[in-house]
Formats: structure tokens, C-alpha cells, sequence
């Protein structure tokens, strides 16, 4: 058997030399993050290491990421990804001023900061630079067309990266960016105008997302209370080895339960924070900080008493927990990516025999859609029973009747009332999994567990 090229010893110890040697002899910046064509260019296979520092290190480590960490890359902890000063004056110069003419949200400032990072650590990644500015300058037309590729490159990551409607907003940004840049300096063209007439983006799905019917979410439920029963694995067999049975189960009876329970998008899965966002006691419910058009407080409508045990199991095994509800030592987030968690379901889907219906295997997407669809039934009832009692009270509307007398515990817990037992049939809990019953006490938590007659 050939000896294995990229060991964990040669990814700790040589790549980051040999890469730094080559930064010398090409009279590069040592701390640039080098591009994936300079590596292959220079004889590295980037597609090898990637697969060699995920087998090593975790499977959510980038090649980039494991750089970063070895100190290539940005490294300032400041509010802007890049050390070009007029850069930066700028950047925060358009930030204040959109929020001071505008009155943006903060939610708008949000999504604008995070956008332009991500445009000045696309900018790094694709061409080793990180002065925005750079775009636009040129002095012959040879020169401006290399300039508008290098943004063409810009935006094609972005696309390449992110989802349709989430590329399209990015690049709206990089371009309101510019164009503040053109109103206030010496520079009188915008680079993405002249580049962007050749995108589309595409915002709307080719199909209707699918949600998993309660024989399907009862099946992967059952499948995770007797993999510990089973002496071999298809599907799950390398999850299993990297990460051990039990305590892999019990991250994705906890992926199961919060996707279906509280419906977030794959990124806020990563983003939670379990001590600060999620609330036990009589209306269990989670914070979601950021969002737009959405309910930020939503009621855990499944199993809450099994989160607020994982929360005291995941405080009792880690001495210093940063609170995320899938943990990454590796990853730059402290949290295990969304890829990964799509992984890990369809792994298991395909080792439970769960599909959807033209054949390809689940993703956190047909999770949040199972929670949505049965979210969107209770609000109906909840409607339904409002104008019941805003026509015995004799108000114009239900709107009425709801803003008047229903505060939003009271919401979340009416909301719940009529869902919780719907979704506890199908994720049954007698007892808590064997590695959380280890270091916490079951009773204290499965105690609560209520029926629908007695709310």
C-alpha cells in the first residue's frame, strides 16, 4: 500500500513552510492567502490536501481555513476584513451614511457589513488582494479589461458560493458600494456597473420544497434509537468512526429535533446561541437576533424538554463550551458548517431508507419545511379561533382582537398548545440517549412532558 502524500505531520509542519518559500521566491506578501491556482500552479494539489486536512482535522476544514489558522490571510480582529486604510474610511463612510439618510434597521446594517466582508474575503481569496479600490484604476484599455475580469471573478465566487437571491443581494451591495465610491473620490466609473449587464440570478426555486411526512421524520427518529442495537452500518459507517456512535446520535437527535421544532435556516443553525437564544419554562421558545420579515421569537413546538437537557449535557462534557449546539474546534465559526449537517442527514436518510420523491435523499431545507407547513396549519387554527372570539366580542377583525388582548407569550403559547402533541407523537422520548443520561439526571426534564388535554 503506497505511503499516504499529505500526513497530518506534513500539513502541520512542511506545507505551510513550502508555501511560504514559495511566497519568497515570487516576492509575495508571506501572510497572503494564496489563491487555489497559484497552489495548483506551483505543484500542490489543492483537491488532495482539502480531502487530506478533512480526514485529518475534521470534515468541515477548508484548505483556506486550515491556512488562515497557520497564519496566512487576514489576521486583524478589526470591523473590516482588510488593512488598506482608505478602504476601510470608505467602508464605514457608506455604512453611515446609508443608516443616517435611510434610518436603516439594524438588521439592513447587518446584512450590508456582512455582505461587503464577504465581497473584501472573496476579493482575497480570488486574487490575493485587499484594497477595493485597486478596480479602479487602470491606464490603458489592455488594463481595464484586466480589471473588469478581476471583478467578473469577484462576482462569479459569489454565485458560485452562495444561493441566488443571497448572491444577488451581496452584489447589490458591491455595487451601492462603488457607486458611493465614485460620488465621493477621484474615480468616475463603477467597475460592477460595467460587468454586471451579464448576470442573472436566480431567485426563484425550480420546484416547490418538499416536506418529510410523518412516517418518514417517525422512521428517521426510530433509526436513531436503534443504531446503538446495530453491529454494522451502510451509510453512517465513516460518520461513526470520526465521531463514535452515541455521541454522533445524540447531535442528530438534537439536529432533528431543533430543525422540525423551531424551523431555522441551515446558517442560523450554526449561528444560535444555546445559552443566550433558547428559552425553557412554562413557553419554551428561541431568539433568532437577525431576521427579516420572520417571527424572532418562535415557539419550540417539539421535545423542548430534550434541548434543555442537551444544553446541560453539552455544559457537563465541555469545560469550555462556546454555546453553539454543534460545536467545531476546527471550524473559524466554532460551529459545525451547514454542509456538514446536510451530510450527516442524508447519511442518515439513506441509512433509515428515507427519500424524497423524485429519489434524492433530504437536506436541513425539507426539515425547516416540515416545521413551516405544520407552523402555517396551527396559524390558521389560531385565526380561525380568534375571529370566533372576535365576533362574540364584537371587533371588526381577528388582527383586532389579537393586537387588543394577545400579548406574544400568550401567542407562542396558544401556537404550541395546538402543535406540541401533533409533533410529539412522532418523535417519541421515553428516555433521554445513554451519553446524556450519564452526566444528567432524565427526571428532571422528562417530568414536564404534557398532552394536549391538559393545556
Amino acid at each position: 500500500m503506497p505511503a499516504e502524500k499529505y500526513t497530518k505531520t506534513y500539513l502541520r509542519e512542511q506545507l505551510p513552510v513550502e508555501i511560504r518559500e514559495h511566497h519568497r521566491e515570487d516576492r509575495l506578501d508571506p501572510t497572503k492567502l494564496p489563491t487555489y491556482d497559484y497552489l495548483n500552479g506551483k505543484g500542490f494539489n489543492t483537491r488532495g490536501l482539502n480531502n487530506a486536512l478533512q480526514r485529518h482535522f475534521g470534515e468541515e476544514l477548508t484548505l483556506h481555513e486550515f491556512l488562515r489558522e497557520q497564519g496566512f490571510g487576514y489576521q486583524s480582529e478589526g470591523e473590516w476584513p482588510t488593512t488598506h486604510e482608505r478602504s476601510i474610511s470608505l467602508l464605514n463612510d457608506y455604512r453611515d451614511s446609508r443608516r443616517e439618510r435611510n434610518n436603516d434597521a439594524a438588521d439592513t446594517t447587518s446584512t450590508l457589513e456582512s455582505a461587503l466582508r464577504s465581497v473584501l474575503r472573496t476579493a482575497q481569496d480570488v486574487h490575493n488582494n485587499d484594497n477595493l479600490l485597486v478596480y479602479f484604476e487602470y491606464e490603458t484599455p489592455k488594463e481595464e479589461v484586466q480589471r473588469n475580469k478581476q471583478v467578473e471573478a469577484i462576482i462569479d465566487k459569489i454565485k458560485e458560493d452562495l444561493s441566488g437571491g443571497a448572491a444577488e443581494n451581496y452584489v447589490r451591495y458591491f455595487k451601492y458600494f462603488f457607486n458611493y465610491v465614485v460620488t465621493h473620490t477621484e474615480f468616475d466609473e463603477n467597475p460592477v456597473e460595467k460587468v454586471l449587464w451579464q448576470y442573472d440570478f436566480d431567485t426563484t426555486p425550480d420546484r416547490e420544497v418538499q416536506p418529510l411526512g410523518e412516517e418518514q421524520i417517525k422512521t428517521l427518529w426510530a433509526t436513531l434509537n436503534q443504531l446503538p442495537e446495530q453491529h454494522s452500518f451502510e451509510a453512517i459507517e465513516g460518520i461513526v468512526q470520526r465521531h463514535g456512535l452515541e455521541h454522533w446520535r445524540v447531535l442528530m437527535m438534537t439536529l432533528l429535533v431543533f430543525v422540525i421544532g423551531v424551523g431555522p435556516r441551515a446558517k442560523e443553525c450554526t449561528r444560535t446561541n444555546c445559552r443566550k437564544d433558547w428559552n425553557f419554562g412554562s413557553e419554551p421558545y428561541v431568539y433568532f437576533p437577525v431576521r427579516k420579515n420572520q417571527p424572532s421569537e418562535v415557539p419550540i413546538l417539539a421535545r423542548p424538554e430534550f434541548l434543555e437537557a442537551y444544553c446541560d449535557y453539552m455544559e457537563a462534557i465541555h469545560d469550555e463550551w462556546n454555546r453553539k449546539p454543534f460545536p467545531s474546534q476546527q471550524s473559524e465559526s466554532g460551529s459545525r458548517v451547514p454542509a456538514t449537517l446536510n451530510r450527516w442527514l442524508k447519511a442518515l436518510s439513506e441509512e433509515a431508507g428515507v427519500r424524497l420523491d423524485d429519489g434524492s435523499l433530504p437536506t436541513l431545507q425539507n426539515l425547516r419545511q416540515t416545521w413551516h407547513t405544520r407552523y402555517m396549519e396551527v396559524l390558521r387554527k389560531s385565526d380561525v379561533h380568534l375571529k370566533i372570539v372576535a365576533d362574540d366580542a364584537g371587533t371588526k377583525t381577528e388582527q383586532t382582537t389579537k393586537e387588543g388582548y394577545w400579548s406574544d407569550p400568550e401567542e407562542r403559547k396558544s401556537i404550541r398548545d395546538l402543535a406540541a402533541n401533533h409533533f410529539d407523537e412522532f418523535l417519541l422520548l421515553d428516555e433521554l440517549p445513554e451519553p446524556m443520561s450519564e452526566v444528567v439526571d432524565q427526571g428532571q426534564y422528562l417530568d414536564y412532558q404534557k398532552t394536549l388535554d391538559e393545556f
